[in-house]
């Protein structure tokens, strides 16, 4: 399935490749302050946000660089991981953290160590493992291919899309840990 038979020019190839490296190095200090000025409600906004931007760079890296359909479909399914597994985290913080929030050290405590096991450690370990079986997948779809070295013009894409994945563990890690401000 070829998009298009033209070649692409090493410009296109750059730009997409270095966009969600961009991306990434924005992605928390542009998060915390978007939150911190407009409140914590408007973070999981700005996260989805970060997931479009992840889907269209996708679009963009696979238009440009390996100009097949099938070779989207690991990064699509990569952005629907995470957004499964924040949801899940958002359903196990409602369920298992008490409803006055999060106080200090409430991880470090008996009760605390099965909500952070819930919100926490098992979607964040789901999560990353799903997310490296499709940069596995991935990289296989492209070697099939014959995009040898193209290949590692996935590597800050599928860095980034880790990144944004850890966010809210990162935060919620902090705050029920109390490590933030210490």
């Amino acid at each position: 399935m070829t998009m298009t038979s033209e070649k692409p020019t090493t410009a296109e190839i750059i730009l997409s490749t270095i966009m969600p490296f961009i991306m990434g190095l924005c992605a928390t200090s542009v998060t915390m302050v978007i939150g911190e000025k407009y409140g914590q409600g408007t973070t999981p906004i700005v996260l989805v946000g970060w997931c479009v931007a992840l889907g269209i760079s996708a679009i963009w890296l696979n238009r440009a660089v390996f100009r097949r359909t099938r070779m989207l479909v690991p990064f699509l399914a990569a952005i629907g991981v995470i957004l499964l597994v924040w949801l899940w985290q958002k359903q196990a913080f409602a369920m298992f953290v008490p409803r006055s929030g999060l106080t200090y050290g409430y991880f470090l405590t008996p009760d605390g160590a099965n909500a952070k096991f819930w919100t926490l450690t098992c979607p964040l370990r789901i999560g990353l493992t799903s997310l490296f079986i499709c940069f596995i997948a991935a990289l296989v779809s492209s070697w099939r291919a014959g995009f040898r070295f193209l290949s590692a013009c996935m590597i800050p894409w599928w860095l980034t899309a880790f990144l944004i994945f850890s966010l809210p563990s990162m935060y919620l890690d902090a705050q029920g840990n109390a490590s933030i401000f210490i």
